[in-house]
């Protein structure tokens, strides 16, 4: 079995570089948002093709910067998986799993939003926006609360093996 502290303090700090690209996500995400907000000023009966082009490229932005957090939670999500049921048990690990696959199907969801806005015209673009930026910004805050909830159990664990040596390994 691993080192219980050496893997509580790996899954903390793997936290910190995963709340780095939910960041990133929402962040380009506001891009996205700013512009809409933009060009609903400019102009209200109808956007030029530049308009849209410039959307569907913040749209593959955004699409690469979920696609490197989806990549990154999968890694992460399979350690923890594999070493966590050591330090926390079975028990304690089911509800953490079921947070991992609502994460899971939450980048799904918000994938096929952003991907669908291709496929729409002006019009349905506009009246579809805050579906798919509340996708996404739930998504971040998801996965926000999930690292908090973890980090909340561990940070407890990692206190008392640190106080309490003989529970260490």
């Amino acid at each position: 079995m691993p080192n219980a502290l050496e893997v509580i303090t790996r899954v903390i700090s793997e936290h910190s570089k995963i709340t780095d690209h939910t960041k990133l996500a929402g962040d380009t995400m506001n891009d996205i948002d700013a512009f809409f907000t933009l060009e609903t000023t400019k102009r209200k009966a109808a956007w030029s093709a530049t308009s849209v082009a410039e959307l569907i490229k913040k749209r593959d932005q955004l699409l690469h910067t979920i696609d490197l957090l989806e990549d990154g939670l999968k890694n992460h999500f399979g350690y923890e998986e594999e070493v966590l049921p050591l330090v926390l048990g079975e028990l304690l690990m089911k509800p953490i799993l079921h947070e991992h696959q609502g994460i899971l199907g939450q980048i799904d969801n918000a994938k096929t939003n952003l991907i669908n806005l291709e496929r729409m015209s002006r019009d349905e673009l506009f009246s579809n926006r805050t579906e798919v930026l509340q996708s996404v910004n739930n998504l971040c805050q998801t996965v926000k609360d999930h690292a908090h909830h973890e980090e909340t159990a561990l940070n407890a664990m990692r206190k008392f093996l640190e106080e309490n040596s003989a529970y260490r390994d």
